[in-house]
């Protein structure tokens, strides 16, 4: 009975107006462009990164559902160079980022994701000697914050020192590096 409905529906319709019947095959679907989840490189914005957690790296996703991160990530090695061309910006991020810091700058978000990107899944150790945060910035008392230790270095020999090394590494190691997913960091691939 319900075809019988509808072929009469149908024959109604195209024989009673102008416009012509159309052969309608399944429902019509419309196609969404779709949105890509990655941006490009200058559009990530460390300013609106959020709060970092206090324990692990911030690639961990235990620790961090952070856009801003899984971005980077997803640029490869590329955002390597990018977050080093962030070293030396003294743009002061409003709202709690680190906790315990009394001031956060783009640029320490900028070192302390190169140093968790060069850092292995033990949380121990980093991926090429030299990188660990202690090590890096010279920290000479154990009783300083990271906090401190970073603004000590810094007052000693200037962001554009920081980012002067890390361009170093860049440029020594980029064609050996890569993106471990097992442990999620940057590591070097023998010679």
């Amino acid at each position: 009975m319900n075809k019988l409905v509808l072929v009469i529906g149908v024959v109604l319709l195209t024989s009673c107006g102008r416009t012509p019947a159309v052969n309608v095959q399944g429902p019509v679907v419309e196609k969404r462009k779709s949105i890509p989840s990655v941006v490009s490189l200058p559009q990530i914005d460390l300013v609106s990164i959020g709060p970092i957690a206090p324990k692990g790296r911030v690639q961990d996703n235990d620790y961090n559902d952070l856009p801003v991160v899984k971005n980077l990530i997803e640029h490869g090695k590329e955002s390597i160079p990018y977050l080093i061309s962030k070293l030396d910006d003294e743009t002061i991020i409003d709202g709690h980022v680190l906790d315990y810091w009394s001031e956060v700058h783009v640029g320490d978000v900028a070192l302390l994701i190169l140093t968790d990107f060069f850092t292995d899944g033990s949380w121990q150790k980093t991926t090429i000697d030299g990188l660990g945060w202690d090590e890096f910035l010279e920290r000479d008392k154990s009783d300083l914050s990271s906090e401190q230790v970073l603004r000590k270095y810094i007052a000693n020999h200037g962001r554009k020192k920081i980012k002067e090394r890390w361009q170093e590494i860049w440029t020594q190691d980029r064609d050996r590096l890569f993106w471990d997913e097992s442990e999620r960091c940057f590591k070097e691939r023998s010679s």
